[in-house]
């Protein structure tokens, strides 16, 4: 039996570690090259050896030759697989059909182990075209070359069959790892590149808060200034007392926006999660006076659909700090969904001062939705179209670099509105495919060969494992197999849910089929690769965070009490107090020996790499994050500690004078333009700290 009836396509083949990333290196092979060939050719030499050891019709002499001949010379072409993958791919399997058809025999180790790997190589090393003509092209040569082979059309179909899943898995693989190495590339040069990324956030932050600045003080103060200086030259007590009126209404409007900007500048959240940001992000402006609503509906979960979603509503945001704590999101989604909120709720002070404000956050199965609605300013009217449009950009890049979409514009009331759409899952690389990728064939791959291999060697002839069934009893069973794979297809979405599901499906099947027959029986354990694969797919891409140790003794369940139903139902059993726990233990104990493998490899293989991709996406979203955040402290605390207090003087001055004699009100004037001089060189100072970054 070749390819797919001997050997199964791994995740990763041995030797494909960062000598295999870098194709673009040595030309000649390394030392590491020659460890995979050596192996594989002792491999298949010592099981062709014991598969052809005792039996009716050994190997002769000639037969070994070219059994020695096909297996060493694969194998020496292998040690170039990296160097030039399509020549070693075409040596290789020209080689196997020979030794194949020289050997006759399909019960040797001759074909689909060099193939395999080289098959492998070209998926790693080349693209989707060259690596699915590689496949179509190996296959094409085994089934040729396995037709005259083959003794009976039931082994032939059994053979191929396996044959095909097997070469698609193997180019599946190869074509997800060099879609994961390539991600690995893209996110190794971010991390190179995240001090970049942090000095050029921290470059845009300071350009929009000096703008904001100078937009909401600069201006006025210094119009206070100009005019109560102007009036301060005359004697005249009637301008004397507007222009203290002036300068007070002003300076209370400049500390007002002022502080306003403080407090959406200066908030954060310690444990950096979006439904714990944005309860005290909206709570610094109703500390303002500005009516705020927080709506979060849903759990920032994809894996968690809309009947187990929870409704949190915040009205006011009155109790918002014992609002539970939310968690599950991108680092990266969690920190557009905030910008995207705190910079539209930023543009609704600026621009509809005194007019409510709507933000509404839903987690979806598969995105965030962020709303931010505020009505018509105040006094009526809609909202001013002022700015330069740098905001709104700056959020629609936010949500482009992550897949999504967002629209801002003048709503049917007057008011304003920002919608964004945020996927939860990694966005696409620009000219990726979209739509179904390697990761639903090797899915389908795998529904397919757990749905097949049990019911093909329970019904297939010479030596079926149901032998004598009625055309109904078969049809039923088939169907039942088939069902049983199904739950495979969710197998990295919902990972414990697969698991579970097969679980509850084999311990069904062996109390009740099982019960009745010790062939259906044995046919649930030909299908025992299922729990395998639900087992490596639990600990290879559950979600971070949750306890991946249990799957591996969970599904031993099935076997326990397959293995009990065996001891009690056997024709010639004879139950005692000790067979039930006796046969429970020993299929936990075989069961385990078998799973923990398993769940160890994926664990080293696929979580590992996943939890880097997140490590790298968390480093660079933080850095930059910190880097804007930190430039919003900075200011805020320079405007708390100067430009606030200067105006806030102002105010008083001007207030206090107003009230006073006239005597007074003069003397008060040059202590409003005293106060209003040293907030814009304060500010000024501020501003050009952040020009001179």
């Amino acid at each position: 039996m070749s390819g797919g009836s001997r050997a199964g396509g791994p995740d990763r083949t041995p030797g494909t570690g960062a000598a295999a990333d870098r194709t673009g290196g040595a030309r000649w092979p390394s030392v590491a090259d020659f460890a995979v060939p050596g192996a594989l050719a002792c491999a298949q030499l010592f099981g062709t050896w014991l598969l052809t050891t005792g039996v009716d019709r050994p190997l002769g002499h000639g037969q070994w030759t070219a059994v020695a001949v096909s297996v060493i010379g694969s194998c020496l072409a292998l040690i170039w697989r990296r160097v030039a993958p399509v020549p070693v791919l075409a040596a290789a399997v020209l080689l196997n059909g020979a030794g194949l058809l020289a050997v006759q025999s399909t019960e040797t180790l001759v074909a689909g182990l060099s193939d395999g790997v080289a098959l492998y190589s070209v998926a790693v090393q080349r693209g989707r075209r060259v690596a699915m003509a590689g496949c179509l092209a190996t296959f094409t040569v085994a089934f040729a070359v396995a037709l005259p082979v083959e003794q009976t059309a039931s082994d032939l179909a059994l053979n191929e069959a396996l044959n095909v899943l097997y070469y698609i898995v193997v180019t599946a693989l190869g074509q997800l790892r060099r879609e994961h190495r390539e991600r690995r590339d893209r996110l190794a040069e971010r991390l190179a590149g995240a001090d970049r990324e942090r000095s050029a956030a921290a470059g845009s932050e300071r350009e929009r808060l000096a703008r904001d600045l100078h937009d909401v003080a600069g201006h006025h103060l210094s119009a206070v200034v100009v005019h109560s200086g102007a009036v301060a030259r005359r004697s005249d007590p009637e301008l004397t007392a507007a222009a203290l009126s002036a300068a007070a209404e002003t300076g209370r409007d400049v500390l007002k926006a002022l502080s306003r900007l403080v407090d959406v500048m200066g908030t954060e959240s310690e444990d950096g999660e979006l439904d714990a940001m944005l309860p005290a992000l909206c709570q610094g402006l109703i500390r303002v006076g500005v009516p705020v609503s927080l709506v979060v509906e849903g759990a920032p979960s994809a894996s968690r659909g809309p009947l187990l979603a929870t409704l949190r509503r915040a009205r006011a945001l009155r109790g918002a700090a014992e609002e539970p704590r939310a968690s599950g999101l991108r680092p990266e989604v969690g920190t557009a969904a905030y910008r995207i909120v705190q910079e539209s709720l930023t543009n609704a002070l600026r621009y509809a001062p005194g007019a409510s404000v709507a933000v509404e956050v839903r987690h979806l199965p598969d995105a965030v939705e962020v709303a931010v609605v505020n009505e018509a300013p105040s006094e009526g009217g809609s909202v001013p179209a002022l700015g330069t449009g740098r905001g709104i950009a700056g959020m629609r890049g936010r949500a482009k670099a992550l897949g999504g979409t967002l629209a801002a514009g003048p709503d049917e009331s007057g008011g304003w509105s920002v919608r964004a759409v945020l996927p939860t899952s990694p966005a696409a690389p620009a000219g990726t495919r979209r739509g179904p990728g390697w990761p639903e064939v090797l899915d389908a791959a795998v529904v397919v060969f757990c749905a097949i291999l049990p019911p093909l060697l329970a019904f297939l002839p010479p030596d079926p494992a149901l032998g004598g069934w009625s055309a109904d009893g078969s049809v039923l069973v088939v169907i039942a197999l088939v069902a049983r794979a199904v739950p495979l297809w969710w197998r990295r979405r919902a990972p414990y849910l697969t698991l579970g599901a097969l679980i509850l499906i084999d311990v069904g099947w062996a109390l009740t089929a099982g019960a009745r027959s010790v062939g259906l029986l044995g046919v649930l354990v030909l299908g025992c690769t299922a729990e395998m694969i639900a087992v490596y797919s639990v600990a290879g891409h559950a979600r971070p965070g949750r306890p991946t140790w249990p799957a591996p003794f969970a599904a031993t369940l099935p076997w326990a009490v397959a293995w009990t139903v065996l001891l009690v139902t056997a024709p010639d059993a004879r139950p005692g107090p000790w067979t039930i726990p006796f046969g429970l233990a020993g299929g936990v104990l075989f069961g385990a020996l078998v799973l923990l493998p398993f769940w160890a490899w994926g664990r080293t293989v696929t979580g590992r790499g996943q939890r880097w991709e997140t490590t790298a996406r968390e480093t660079v979203a933080t850095r930059t994050g910190e880097a804007v955040q930190a430039e919003r402290h900075r200011v805020a605390l320079g405007l708390s500690g100067t430009v606030l207090e200067h105006t806030a003087r102002l105010v008083r001055i001007a207030e206090a004078g107003a009230a006073g004699t006239p005597q007074d009100a003069r003397e008060a004037l040059d202590g409003v333009v005293e106060q209003a001089r040293a907030a814009l060189i304060d500010m000024r100072a501020l501003l050009d700290a952040l020009d001179e970054e």
